[in-house]
């Protein structure tokens, strides 16, 4: 599994600021496929992923855009998220990939804190 710390992305989208999750990759494509799905993902990594996300984004491990490589996925959406099943068509199996969603910023949702007030006492001597 890869969990990737790339520098935060904002963007401006339909007027509001939207933000790239880091990008996660749950699944190898060994067996059936690789399942990078949406719900298997908010499930591993909790607070990482906004539970309706306005795109998804997916590469190869080596960041290869999946729509640039010429497999048929199975599903590549906001609702699903991605997967790639085994075999394809030319009887080769699935790339290893990655995918990331944006959000709405910022994202993950950072919780404020608390700042306590400290009053000094400072003594001047005249």
């Amino acid at each position: 599994m890869e969990q990737s710390t790339d520098r935060l992305e904002t963007f401006h989208w339909s007027g509001r600021v939207a933000c790239y999750t880091q990008w996660f990759d749950r699944d190898d494509p060994s067996g059936t496929g690789d399942y990078e799905t949406l719900a298997d993902l908010i499930k591993n990594y909790q607070g990482k992923i906004c539970p309706k996300p306005m795109s998804i984004q997916a590469a190869t491990l080596t960041g290869v855009p999946a729509e640039s490589i010429g497999q048929v996925f199975a599903s590549y959406d906001v609702l699903t998220g991605f997967i790639c099943k085994n075999p394809q068509l030319n009887g080769e199996c699935c790339l290893d990939y990655k995918v990331r969603f944006k959000c709405p910023c910022p994202w993950p949702i950072i919780k404020p804190y608390e700042i306590q007030d400290v009053a000094f006492n400072s003594t001047t001597d005249n």
